[in-house]
């Protein structure tokens, strides 16, 4: 219990002191260069446009509370869910980034500034380092986020009816399927389009930016790689063959398949979800869908075509496991 509390105080401070730092930065930066700066914010919509520092530091900061509500809000609703905990952690950094560097680029552009023309944005503030730079923030906060809490092995096993392939003692089999979502891959040429325009005609880096990191987790979740084997049941990112989300073999109760109800999840859910109950990756509205009961009452669900054969192995696999564990209790 001791070591849940620590975990969750962990992850509560990595997801909410971020935006915190960034209000403080934001302020900091213009109270120590005020003496230095004109009473207008030059450049803020084009090198001849202006606005209050007062505003922006409002919009700044009010964007870092903001930030700081919605992670303590989210982290709390996904309390049961580690992988979405890492997920809100990562979005707090990379808006505290974001909102920091936003007024600090405009802050440097304007010191001894005496009118205008005002200065281009620095070259550091291009979406072809920012982005790189966010990744690398998004990475050191899952890291920081510390390890998932241990989930229990299961105590029971599949029920008799429950569907099983047929397989030889050494016999050993894999399941594995590549799945499109056509809606994942519809955002990701919206977002690559509402970019491609916003760079044209000279948004902010801000919204820009976001606009390149939409079309990026679209297109991340757009396909992926459904495999079930002996070690558990995982969707893979091919490109990259990272393990997007998955259960060990370990941690499940029984699989069944059948077709998935689209009032079981809320409408626009694609791509990898949590919700309370559930959690796992849609790809399409209804179809073949598998279902994963775990150890500690969560379902884990994948539509995939070929559900059936893939919770049959499920299953067998975890027959397997239970006549293992038998025989070395022996």
């Amino acid at each position: 219990m001791a070591g849940q509390f620590g975990g969750t105080y962990r992850r509560a401070t990595v997801t909410l002191v971020p935006p915190v730092v960034a209000a403080a930065v934001v302020v900091g930066v213009y109270a120590a260069l005020a003496h230095r700066l004109p009473a207008q914010a030059y450049g803020t919509g084009g090198f001849g446009d202006s606005t209050s520092w007062g505003h922006m530091l409002g919009v700044s900061v009010g964007w870092s509370v903001a930030a700081m509500i919605w992670g303590g809000a989210w982290l709390y609703g996904r309390r049961r869910i580690p992988t979405a905990q890492r997920w809100i952690g990562v979005s707090t950094w990379v808006a505290s980034v974001l909102i920091a560097g936003y007024v600090l680029q405009f802050v440097l552009r304007n010191v001894d500034l005496a009118g205008l023309p005002a200065r281009p944005e620095p070259a550091w503030a291009s979406p072809l380092v920012v982005v790189p730079v966010l990744v690398v923030v998004g990475l050191v906060a899952w890291w920081a986020m510390g390890p998932d809490p241990e989930q229990p092995d299961a105590a029971t096993g599949p029920r008799p009816g429950a569907p099983r392939l047929q397989l030889s003692g050494g016999e050993r089999a894999l399941f594995t399927r590549s799945v499109f979502s056509r809606r994942s891959l519809a955002w990701t040429l919206f977002w690559v389009v509402l970019a491609v325009w916003q760079f044209a005609t000279g948004t902010s880096y801000l919204v820009a930016t976001f606009s390149v990191l939409a079309a990026l987790a679209a297109a991340w979740q757009s396909w992926v790689r459904v495999r079930v084997d002996e070690q558990g049941v995982r969707v893979v990112q091919p490109l990259l063959g990272r393990v997007m989300l998955g259960v060990e073999t370990r941690h499940l109760v029984e699989a069944t398949a059948g077709t998935l109800d689209p009032r079981a999840l809320p409408r626009g859910t694609y791509g990898v979800f949590h919700t309370p109950q559930l959690s796992g990756y849609r790809a399409s509205v209804s179809g073949d869908v598998l279902r994963l009961q775990t150890s500690n009452g969560h379902w884990f669900i994948v539509t995939v075509p070929g559900a059936a054969t893939a919770a049959g192995l499920v299953n067998t696999q975890l027959d397997r496991r239970r006549e293992t564990a038998g025989d070395d209790r022996c």
